[in-house]
């Protein structure tokens, strides 16, 4: 190691443990903590809840992509093992404690509280944030299993299969999960989001997508209603897989919001009864704004370990997509 790389590692590694500092502070995490320490039980201590929790936000806010990186970040860097509350080596947790934390935290008693620490951080951005939630776009993208989907029996029953079109023009298969994300154009931070399993749409049901991509969409809107009553967004805006009567329905009628959704070409009677849209001022300009929730998703798979499932289950891929979204918020959140 040269002398100016051993420069750089003692700048650079207290300066990290002083991010993590703040970062934990920012969370609104208390609720979740408690409900993962539970009633007293006799008998040795355990690992402390909140150690483990912090060593799950430093994984997810690191970008690792799996528990085994995270062992060797901390049996490497003292500096954030300690940070996390871990004194000495022996100290750090195994693996199969942190694989049984993680199915707690995917519990139905804690899986909920874990979804109010994401909320939290919308709460507080629909305060401190001017104009936040007026102009929002929806999407989906489709994530890997950690399962072959081409088993028997699957080893991930929960998840499904999904087609799309590649940048080919050919059909590309996917064994896994949907998440479905609402996203603040101008800040392009999660709103709302919602995990379902992937979905196979063949030739015969292609009618049916955007009848399903209506439904995922009605979910993630109401989430976001039923979690933060501010939630009154002038526009709505979304892709042409979203163009249905449905969908338009929705955002008018109950969201009394404006849609602004791609309608393909081919769709003669939908552009006849819906195309009035493009008559919107400045329509162009909220089109091209759906791109937010498409740089939301790059963020969350290149720096924030969406994409690294290395769980099964829906609670426990829930879990994973929640926890990719904290550590999201936790980073770009102003305070």
């Amino acid at each position: 190691m040269s002398f100016q790389s051993t420069i750089l590692e003692a700048v650079a590694e207290p300066l990290l443990v002083g991010e993590l500092q703040t970062l934990f502070g920012k969370l609104d995490d208390a609720a979740v903590v408690k409900a993962l320490i539970g009633p007293k039980r006799r008998g040795p201590k355990g690992h402390s809840a909140w150690v483990l929790w912090h060593c799950f936000v430093v994984k997810y806010y690191l970008g690792l992509s799996s528990t085994a990186e995270l062992l060797r970040v901390l049996h490497r860097n003292p500096y954030i093992a300690r940070t996390v509350g871990i004194e000495t080596v022996l100290d750090i947790p195994h693996k199969a404690t942190f694989s049984r934390f993680f199915k707690r935290l995917a519990s139905p008693k804690v899986l909920p509280r874990l979804k109010d620490v994401s909320r939290s951080f919308v709460r507080r951005h629909y305060s401190e944030l001017p104009g936040f939630g007026e102009r929002v776009a929806l999407d989906s993208t489709t994530l890997k299993a950690w399962s072959n989907g081409g088993k028997k029996p699957k080893t991930d029953p929960d998840a499904g299969w999904s087609i799309k079109k590649g940048s080919q023009g050919s059909k590309e298969y996917t064994y896994g999960w949907k998440l479905h994300l609402l996203v603040d154009c101008e800040s392009e931070m999660p709103i709302a989001a919602n995990v379902s399993a992937g979905n196979v749409n063949d030739s015969k049901r292609a009618s049916n997508v955007n009848v399903n991509d209506s439904k995922r969409a009605s979910n993630v809107l109401r989430e976001a209603r039923r979690e933060v009553p501010r939630f009154h967004p002038r526009f709505i805006i979304a892709d042409k897989g979203y163009a249905s009567r449905a969908m338009f329905h929705l955002v008018r009628r109950q969201y009394n919001a404006d849609p602004v959704i791609d309608i393909p070409a081919t769709s003669v009677h939908m552009l006849a009864q819906e195309g009035r849209q493009a008559t919107l001022a400045g329509y162009r300009s909220l089109k091209k704004q759906r791109t937010a929730v498409e740089r939301a998703y790059s963020r969350l798979k290149g720096q924030r370990s969406l994409n690294h499932i290395t769980v099964r289950g829906w609670r426990k891929v829930t879990a994973h997509c929640y926890l990719s979204l904290i550590a999201l918020q936790v980073a770009y959140s102003p305070t």
